[in-house]
């Protein structure tokens, strides 16, 4: 997947993490644009501190709402491991292209684009849900 729209299908229901998502997305899709685009390092470089910057807050906002669930929440642990996982591979490889220890390439941001989609529509719809039926979000 190359880039996707946000919309309100995409909603999980907490208008916060709705904000971010739809935020991040935005994000993500400028720095795929730019690089199909031919944009420099100029360009790029601040775009990737910016997706990891806002990817950081994101998940630290999720960790802070799941936090007092964190021994019911199903997937908990599941949940953060795919955080993990995406500063793991997708921005870890970002981070080495700012380092000249990595190219970017159309899978590296399709990986991206895909991994952050089926996050959002996967496990952040279950925490999301939980929350709403416990009345914490």
């Amino acid at each position: 997947m190359a880039t996707f729209e946000w919309n309100s299908s995409m909603n999980t229901g907490i208008a916060e993490i709705d904000k971010q998502h739809a935020e991040l997305t935005q994000i993500i899709n400028t720095l795929y644009y730019a690089y199909m685009n031919g944009e420099e390092d100029s360009v790029l470089s601040p775009l990737i501190h910016k997706v990891n910057d806002y990817a950081h807050m994101h998940f630290a906002t999720e960790v802070d709402l799941m936090s007092a669930y964190r021994d019911e929440i199903p997937d908990f642990e599941s949940h953060m491991e795919q955080h993990r996982e995406f500063f793991s591979n997708a921005i870890g490889f970002l981070l080495d292209y700012l380092n000249n220890k990595a190219d970017i390439t159309p899978e590296l941001l399709d990986y991206l684009t895909d991994w952050w989609f089926n996050h959002i529509n996967g496990i952040d719809r279950k925490m999301a849900e939980f929350l709403i039926n416990k009345g914490a979000a």
